[in-house]
């Protein structure tokens, strides 16, 4: 039986999958706005690994001892790896806890 958490769970996953999509097809389809977006962002990764486990844990994301760490973070990133977070959108689903902000 679904109880109203895993309810709520489902939900939270599906929205937060709907931003992987929307990324992933932006950076294939929509280049001029990521690099619009990107000239805008400003500050550095703080390697937390928030935007890797969103919808989808990430399979090169590396857990041990409590550090966190990408197995292709320097060499073999996809775009939208490399390109999160784009917009304000991509803060709101880590909770804005990202070393990123965006400018006007």
């Amino acid at each position: 039986m679904l109880t109203t958490e895993k309810v709520k769970f489902v939900f939270h996953k599906a929205l937060l999958f709907r931003g992987t999509a929307r990324r992933f097809l932006l950076c294939q389809f929509y280049k001029p706005y990521v690099e619009k977006q990107l000239a805008k962002r400003r500050g550095s990764c703080l390697q937390c690994g928030k935007c890797c486990d969103l919808s989808v844990k990430c399979p090169l994301l590396k857990k041990k001892n409590g550090d966190i760490s990408c197995r292709i973070y320097h060499h073999g990133r996809t775009l939208a790896c490399r390109s999160f977070p784009i917009d304000e959108r991509d803060l709101a689903d880590v909770d804005f806890k990202c070393g990123y902000h965006f400018v006007n």
